[in-house]
């Protein structure tokens, strides 16, 4: 039995770590969502993260039991809030991502950019959101829930559209994860 080793040799080391099992294993439970998107957010602060705090929004909701879209739109504006609390998000959200990565990469275009400080920036794909130029669309991950923003305003710019993404993004997981009690628009 010569370089089979001894009883000892088997046994792995200790670990430095503990083991802890990925989250993307827990798929999760469908009907979580509770929050309307249309609820996050009031219109004229809306506008005002907009940078056009003197334009009149009308929102648009569609809600189902995973899924609650907001369309706020008025003066050439129109901003897209797509709530995504689907089982498996994080995974879902990665797979996006590659997905992107792989079929777009080389076009700047719909090359995803990957931003910081939005979402969750410990999940898988090395930040917690990204934006797309071409189809003018913020895509961000937190606390098993997808938020897909999007920004058409032909009379700005793609930093101005991202800017106005990034905040939406950050003021929809503020009221998502906020107590119910916290002055938060009302869900319906």
């Amino acid at each position: 039995m010569a370089g089979c080793g001894d009883d000892d040799s088997a046994t792995p080391p200790d670990r430095a770590e503990p083991f802890k099992p990925t989250e993307l294993k827990d798929a999760g439970r469908s009907g979580t969502l509770r929050q309307s998107a249309c609820g996050l957010l009031r219109p004229r602060q809306v506008a005002r993260i907009a940078e056009r705090p003197d334009l009149r929004l009308r929102p648009t909701r569609n809600d189902s039991r995973d899924l609650s879209i907001c369309d706020w739109r008025g003066g050439g504006l129109r901003v897209q809030l797509v709530i995504d609390a689907a089982p498996s998000a994080q995974l879902r959200f990665y797979n996006q991502l590659a997905e992107q990565l792989q079929f777009h990469n080389p076009d700047p275009e719909y090359r995803p950019r990957q931003i910081k400080g939005v979402g969750d920036d410990g999940t898988y794909g090395g930040a917690g959101a990204w934006w797309t130029r071409a189809t003018k669309q913020l895509v961000a991950y937190e606390a098993k829930r997808i938020l897909k923003i999007r920004v058409v305003d032909e009379s700005i710019g793609d930093r101005a559209r991202r800017r106005t993404a990034v905040r939406v993004g950050r003021a929809s997981f503020a009221r998502l994860s906020a107590p119910a009690s916290s002055g938060a628009p009302r869900s319906r």
